[in-house]
């Protein structure tokens, strides 16, 4: 109201000051005013909703975290995601609480559905972007990338890329150097809830974190997670248990973990956690994660790690 008080006072100068100015000569014609050059408007970036803690995690770091109006109970891993509005579980979402967010965009990791409601949201005009969670380093980086292409960041996305790279770089060489005759053997655990640990077999996050961090996984009998026993873990005989940060909290801290049939009877293990979203999914900090396993397995640090 101020800034229209004051414009509309000048206004009313400007004309006094014309009424008060003497008249031209009748021979002198007006200078025909300036046409005022037409600017486009700016469009305004897209609403979004992110399902997926690697999709939300490459959003934030891409630096579009503004744009996110909600996200799932995965992303809530985030500490950046959880001052946003809840979506629900990726893999039993609904149209409607979706639709009334206002959000253009839904980018979301291929394990959201169910199906009929990305087809609703579809319909309604939303746009639907899915993107491969396989839990591999190629698929992190074309995640990156495909996310940043579509939202306008392909420089940030180059940047999050070579940062990925120069990470994984430095822990191949600090893996390299240590030389160990006997690679370290390494049990991922997660409680599922309470007196429930799940074990993370082959083709999981996890199982590629410990491949690049120099170790072994100690379960490759199956793919996927399955619920922990006391023979599997006495036949796996880890090295290091690897679990998420709430998970530790779970079970009681380390005292309580070393509580738990199986790794009461396996002797000489060591714990170390890793954050959460890291176990669930490959995201733009990998590289971190890597060399914060590679303090656990006790590796050498290196200059520049």
């Amino acid at each position: 109201m101020k800034r229209v008080t004051v414009l509309l006072a000048a206004l009313l100068l400007s004309q006094a000051a014309l009424a008060a100015a003497p008249a031209a000569p009748a021979a002198a014609k007006a200078a025909p005013a300036p046409v005022a050059a037409k600017t486009a408007p700016v469009p305004a970036a897209p609403k979004l909703v992110t399902v997926g803690p690697a999709v939300t995690e490459t959003v934030f770091a891409l630096g579009a975290g503004a744009q996110v109006v909600g996200v799932d109970d995965t992303s809530l891993a985030l500490p950046v995601a959880r001052s946003r509005p809840k979506v629900g579980y990726q893999r039993a979402l609904a149209a409607e609480p979706l639709l009334a967010l206002g959000a253009a965009w839904l980018l979301a990791s291929e394990e959201a559905g169910p199906p009929g409601v990305l087809e609703q949201l579809r319909t309604a005009g939303m746009e639907v972007v899915v993107l491969s969670n396989l839990p591999t380093l190629d698929a992190a980086r074309q995640r990156i990338r495909t996310l940043a292409t579509k939202l306008g960041r392909v420089s940030e996305g180059e940047a999050l890329v070579a940062e990925l790279e120069a990470d994984l770089k430095r822990a191949a060489a600090r893996a390299a150097s240590a030389k160990q005759a006997k690679p370290k053997r390494i049990l991922a655990l997660y409680a599922r809830g309470a007196n429930a640990l799940m074990v993370a077999g082959k083709d999981t996050a996890t199982d590629e974190l410990i491949r690049l961090a120099g170790g072994v996984n100690a379960v490759t009998g199956y793919t996927g997670h399955r619920p922990l026993t006391a023979e599997a873990v006495v036949g796996a005989a880890p090295d290091i248990i690897l679990l998420p940060g709430s998970s530790l909290e779970a079970v009681g801290g380390e005292a309580g973990l070393r509580l738990v049939p199986g790794l009461s009877q396996v002797q000489g293990w060591k714990l170390t956690t890793i954050e959460d979203v890291h176990f669930m999914s490959l995201g733009p900090k990998l590289g971190k994660a890597v060399q914060r396993l590679q303090d656990g397995m006790g590796l050498p640090a290196q200059d520049g790690t």
